[in-house]
């Protein structure tokens, strides 16, 4: 459990999560290959055909897809809920005891953020708060709700207040709306979205996102150059490479990739 006790401390601790992820980016992106591209398939070769691209607009196309693709499941699954934990005073289930190799788990484990604190609701108090994390309701179908329910149960038999938490966004996705009244759950007593995630648990106001992103930049920007110069770099270096292995036929690459 986070023992930082004010929200400025916290946020101090939280803000060191997405300077290190920042850093991680320009790992990542040196480790993209030629072999990357032709033997994992990283270009669809239908579309490009349909497209009509040439070789150095699929190579960028591929560059920028690997990195969006790579760096958002890496934050979603790591940085975000270290960043949330650390904010909202929780603690990652994953991080908890008996949650870790195999066997039987604690009920807990499931769960992204644990907030082992008293939560007040109506005349109801619970022993503290449980949270399923998702980056985007766009990444969720009636599955994943069907297994949030079924965990949430499980939570309020053990006195937690369970949340399904999406970090950014302005509506419940349709998905949502539909699976959750099916099992007798109201949305919007279920489902918190984008800034809500602050004010409820931190008391704050709406601004607080919007200063929350600007100390997020405001943190990482002296890696922000060094990142745009690594992608621009990796462009470069595998046009060059695709240029001698195929020259400028890029029907060659794309029969390559089948």
């Amino acid at each position: 459990m986070a023992t930082m006790t004010t929200l400025e401390e916290r946020e101090l601790l939280a803000l060191e999560e997405m300077k290190e992820f920042a850093r991680r980016a320009k790992e990542l992106i040196a480790g993209i290959t030629v072999e990357t591209l032709v033997d994992e398939g990283g270009i669809n070769p239908y579309m490009v055909a349909a497209l009509g691209l040439d070789l150095d607009t699929a190579i960028e196309m591929f560059i920028h897809k690997r990195v969006e693709r790579s760096l958002g499941t890496s934050f979603g699954q790591k940085t975000m809920e270290k960043f949330l934990a650390v904010l909202l005073g929780g603690t990652r289930g994953k991080d908890l005891d008996g949650c870790t190799g195999r066997g039987q788990k604690p009920w807990y484990c499931w769960w992204d953020i644990i907030i082992q604190r008293p939560y007040t609701e109506g005349n109801k108090t619970f022993d503290g708060v449980v949270l399923a994390v998702k980056s985007s309701y766009t990444n969720v179908n009636k599955d994943i709700v069907e297994k949030f329910v079924d965990h949430a149960k499980e939570a309020i038999e053990h006195n937690y207040r369970p949340f399904l938490v999406f970090t950014y966004g302005k509506h419940i996705w349709s998905v949502v709306t539909s699976t959750l009244p099916q099992y007798g759950m109201n949305p919007e007593d279920y489902v918190i979205v984008g800034r809500q995630i602050y004010e409820k648990f931190l008391g704050v106001g709406r601004e607080y996102y919007d200063e929350l992103i600007e100390k997020i930049i405001e943190t990482t920007k002296a890696e922000h150059l060094a990142l745009s110069e690594a992608i621009e770099l990796k462009v470069q270096e595998l046009k060059r490479e695709l240029h001698e292995m195929y020259g400028e036929d890029i029907s060659r690459l794309l029969k390559d990739l089948s």
